[in-house]
């Protein structure tokens, strides 16, 4: 646990990524999420998820971008072995891909658990994209341009700082534990650091509510921002191109490859085991790795 950083937090740079206006970026996040609602294609989904991976490879935050996916591995991989073994998709018309042992592997099953993995990592990709390369100070600025309310914009803004904030005081936390000799990894080291780390958001949350009231937060008139977002031919361009893209991809998503116009992926009987085989493993192994950890703690 002591040293893992896993937090979708801002990462400084000076790439491209970084240099984009936060409503450019928020226009392409809504493309590709309309468009994974849309589409039921795994292979645009797919191509979707490895462009993002090269816009973090490009940007620099390519590692601490496939840490926050490995994380989240596990709970993709239970989606294709429950699919696979038991898919809600075909009910009793299920076409058989393959024989594992005991275990029945279903073609429509592998195909949706696919289908629905391929969604969820092109969302998940684009969004932590824009979240590790935008800093929550100029989010808020691009919010407020946009007119949302100031309340909601500062609840926004205050999530994504604190966050970060609070895993660097477990780490502290866990850190000052093992001085003491006492557990700093694992579950059995978490129990005993919630009562500082809560004591301390506690406190935080007032000095913070203090700070706001002597601002006059929560008063009428216009608000000032410090923190200035600039959006100029360029960025109106951008943001342009990807709401007109999130439309087109959203219809074709509709037209063209809706659940009910995508046919099923026909895998080979290898590809289909090979697939199973590693998200089982991924998904099994985690499960065990928790139940070790938990009764050695």
């Amino acid at each position: 646990m002591q040293g893992l950083n896993v937090t979708a937090t801002h990462i400084r740079g000076t790439s491209w990524l970084h240099r984009l206006n936060p409503i450019s970026k928020l226009a392409w996040v809504l493309a590709v999420v309309f468009f994974s609602f849309a589409s039921y294609n795994p292979f645009p989904l797919f191509a979707i998820a490895l462009l993002g991976l090269l816009m973090g490879f490009t940007a620099g935050i390519s590692k601490p971008l496939m840490r926050i996916l490995l994380v989240f591995a596990p709970l993709t991989a239970s989606v294709i072995v429950i699919q696979t073994l038991a898919p809600a998709i075909c009910s009793n018309t299920c076409t058989t891909a393959a024989q594992l042992g005991p275990f029945t592997l279903y073609q429509q099953g592998m195909s949706h658990g696919l289908s629905l993995v391929s969604r969820v990592l092109a969302m998940e990709i684009i969004t932590l994209g824009v979240l590790m390369t935008t800093h929550p100070s100029d989010l808020f600025a691009a919010f407020a341009k946009l007119r949302v309310p100031y309340i909601l914009n500062f609840m926004i803004s205050m999530t994504l700082q604190l966050i970060p904030v609070l895993q660097r005081e477990v780490t502290v936390v866990l850190s000052a534990q093992k001085s003491r000799g006492m557990k700093s990894s694992g579950f059995g080291s978490i129990v005993p650091s919630f009562v500082p780390v809560f004591a301390g958001a506690f406190e935080r949350v007032q000095q913070l509510s203090i700070s706001l009231e002597s601002r006059a937060f929560g008063s009428t008139g216009a608000k000032t921002s410090y923190r200035q977002v600039e959006f100029g031919l360029f960025d109106a361009i951008i943001t342009v191109i990807g709401l007109l893209a999130g439309v087109i991809g959203t219809i074709l998503g509709f037209t063209l490859w809706s659940a009910h116009k995508t046919p099923s992926l026909v895998l080979t009987p290898v590809l289909t085991i090979a697939i199973f085989l590693l998200a089982a493993i991924l998904f099994v192994g985690t499960i065990l790795a928790a139940i070790v950890t938990i009764a050695r703690a």
